[in-house]
């Protein structure tokens, strides 16, 4: 398993040193000018010379790439052409506000799909299930700023009593509980689209199951039906549902970019789409690059935890 993991680790330099490449030429390709969102109605041709020259950017392409992953492998993703602020700091100050979006999307997500889908699998065919997989096509269906939009009308202004703020953001530390209440909202609409991805995952995987061998063993020896589905039947399904939410572990910070301005949430993401219009190219590159590597890093975690899930896979013929 060690070996696995130093295996894994050393592979992802090359695989981060072509992420690197492929955020600075994106990001550069950009039509966002930053030189001329800084120069404002003095465009003039000394104007705007001279803010490219105190950006760095009247170099060529190749010379800022190097300059950029020198100062990249010593931990500096350097500083935010708006603020002058290190764009590291900015990240860690932004994070925990995203992490917490995340994880409630997750927690919510995983927990509501595993109840209905057991429960789906369980009644096949039922209205339980027809009610659940109409719902996973509805909530694919609906893009996340589109249901954001819905759930701030009807939960903020429709509903009587205003049940959720529209948006905004409270620290757990100065209220616990206006923080939750304007948790809700951005965590549905975030976790809405991978619900419905793991709830039909969930439900197709124990379908699946059910029909084995070991299946109508373990009911054969007269094991009650709730032993038999959480020590035989789940844990075997479990494992492409692991992967789905390493993927969406990874994707968090994707889909808060989207979430988190319709919410005015003060996470990563928001971060980056007001950084995308004026073209603060450490801020952009740093917020993607923090995202491939939590991919990366989620993936590898997904491939360990397959060995607790099912220890016919082995890491030595993986490894090989």
């Amino acid at each position: 398993m060690t070996r696995y993991i130093l295996r894994r680790l050393l592979l992802m330099i090359p695989v981060a040193f072509l992420v690197t490449i492929g955020v600075f030429v994106l990001v550069r390709l950009s039509p966002a000018d930053p030189a001329l969102v800084f120069a404002g109605e003095e465009r003039d041709p000394a104007t705007i010379a001279a803010i490219r020259q105190e950006l760095g950017l009247d170099r060529p392409l190749p010379l800022q790439y190097v300059a950029w992953i020198t100062r990249l492998v010593q931990g500096d993703l350097g500083r935010s052409f708006q603020t002058h602020q290190r764009v590291l700091e900015a990240i860690w100050e932004r994070l925990p506000a995203t992490l917490e979006l995340g994880l409630a999307a997750l927690v919510f997500s995983v927990t509501i799909a595993l109840l209905v889908g057991i429960l789906s699998a369980i009644k096949r065919n039922s209205v339980v299930d027809l009610v659940a997989t109409s719902a996973t096509l509805a909530g694919v269906s609906f893009p996340s700023f589109f249901l954001g939009i819905l759930l701030i009308l009807l939960f903020a202004y429709v509903v009587p009593g205003r049940i959720f703020p529209p948006g905004g953001f409270i620290p757990l530390s100065q209220d616990v509980g206006d923080n939750l209440r304007r948790l809700v909202l951005p965590a549905v609409t975030l976790a809405a689209g991978s619900l419905a991805v793991n709830l039909r995952q969930v439900r197709s995987s124990l379908l699946d199951v059910f029909g084995h061998e070991y299946m109508r063993t373990a009911r054969a020896k007269g094991l009650h039906e709730r032993t038999v589905i959480a020590r035989h039947a789940l844990k075997n399904a479990l494992i492409p549902v692991v992967t789905l939410i390493g993927i969406q572990i990874g994707a968090i910070i994707e889909g808060a970019f989207i979430t988190e301005q319709i919410f005015f949430w003060p996470g990563i993401g928001r971060l980056a789409v007001q950084a995308i219009p004026s073209g603060d190219y450490p801020v952009v590159q740093g917020v993607v690059l923090v995202s491939a590597f939590s991919f990366m890093f989620t993936t590898l975690v997904v491939d360990v935890l397959y060995a607790w899930l099912d220890p016919r896979i082995s890491y030595l013929t993986a490894s090989s």
